[in-house]
């Protein structure tokens, strides 16, 4: 079978999706000797070329988001009939309106935020995402979603049969892990950085689903009691944030890394005494996981998907427990018994992902249009 893939997440600065998309192509040859792959993107793009055929269409002067739609419902299906596409996979939650004959179509869902808590997104993305994402779960062959919350979640919004919907964990990059670093490595590390001893890491978008107020509000109770620790924050700027880099700006225990490379990223997990997670609204949650995998403890609401993913490898409080949260920050930078133990429990956690094959599970899934 020829099997298409939407790879227009590479040509952009990785996020969690990007991660998610990143971690399938390095996977699927090991499992996969059958079938022939082709990446479709808007430019070249460097992924495995002995293993899969990019597949460049083309560029618009236009803004990223007004061409999306454009080539994703005109150019993306011309391309899928110009090389006899079998079958189709996206993780960006959205699919072509147009339903090629003969090619299945499978896509990835990681939230419906958009259904779930519109406040959480500007209004024209809000209804760029319900509009399609509708057509797309009625036109879809297959549903692939990220914890079992997620799942519960569509099913509550899209009137759709369960087994059309397949939970498949998503596999964790390996190179997140405990890297050993020498006391003067991490202080050389810090001194480039212009970090101080103590630091309180997050990791994930600025805006506003992800509680950055909340975060910040942790950031004033722990400066009360203790104000040589410093909040990190690394992200990109996603909706409300111009409002929370006013509120950021105002706190000189919290500072912001812009255009953290994954080299980076992989130290400052490395580095960190404590990862911070008070989001309100997760489908899955990579940067705990990250954190977890890379021996850093997690502190993180309860709530959504993180009570399934996270759960006994992390502290959880309810997301308006700030006093709470803030405790617990404290205690883990000065109980290092009460660290080294939260740190065990993240890695004993992360287990339970590393037993799972997302990417041959997905190889199956292709496979079963072939022998239906």
């Amino acid at each position: 079978m020829n099997i298409g893939i939407d790879a227009r997440l590479l040509e952009r600065k990785i996020t969690g999706i990007g991660r998610v998309l990143i971690n399938y192509l390095n996977e699927i040859p090991l499992y996969d000797k059958r079938n022939k792959y082709f990446l479709f993107s808007y430019g070249p793009i460097n992924c495995n070329p002995s293993f899969y055929r990019n597949i460049t269409t083309s560029k618009s002067k236009f803004p990223q988001k007004l061409f999306a739609p454009i080539w994703n419902n005109l150019i993306l299906p011309f391309y899928l009939r110009k090389y006899k596409i079998d079958i189709l996979f996206s993780v960006n939650q959205i699919l072509p309106l147009i339903k090629i004959k003969n090619c299945k179509y499978v896509f990835m869902v990681h939230d419906v935020i958009y259904k779930a808590d519109p406040d959480f997104l500007p209004l024209i993305y809000r209804k760029y995402l319900q509009f399609f994402a509708y057509f797309s779960t009625k036109i879809c062959d297959k549903i692939l979603t990220v914890s079992e919350y997620s799942k519960k979640d569509i099913l509550k919004h899209y009137n759709i049969s369960e087994e059309k919907i397949k939970v498949i964990l998503s596999s964790i990059n390996p190179d997140f892990k405990p890297l050993n670093l020498t006391e003067s490595e991490k202080s050389e590390f810090k001194r480039v950085l212009k970090l101080p001893e103590t630091i309180v890491l997050y990791v994930g978008m600025i805006e506003n689903r992800k509680n950055i107020y909340g975060l910040l509000k942790i950031a004033d109770i722990v400066r009360i009691k203790k104000a040589d620790v410093e909040f990190v924050l690394v992200g990109k700027k996603g909706y409300g944030s111009k409002k929370i880099f006013k509120a950021i700006n105002k706190r000189p225990n919290v500072k912001y890394l812009s255009d953290i490379d994954d080299k980076t990223l992989k130290k400052l997990y490395n580095i960190a005494d404590v990862f911070l997670f008070p989001s309100f609204y997760e489908g899955f949650g990579y940067p705990p996981i990250e954190a977890m995998q890379s021996g850093l403890p997690v502190v993180t609401s309860k709530n959504t998907s993180l009570i399934e993913i996270v759960n006994s490898g992390g502290i959880m409080h309810d997301v308006k427990d700030i006093e709470l949260m803030a405790n617990d920050v404290l205690k883990l930078i000065e109980d290092r018994e009460y660290h080294q133990l939260i740190r065990n429990k993240g890695i004993e956690r992360i287990k339970r992902f590393n037993q799972n094959n997302p990417a041959k599970e997905l190889v199956d899934i292709f496979n079963s249009f072939n022998s239906n």
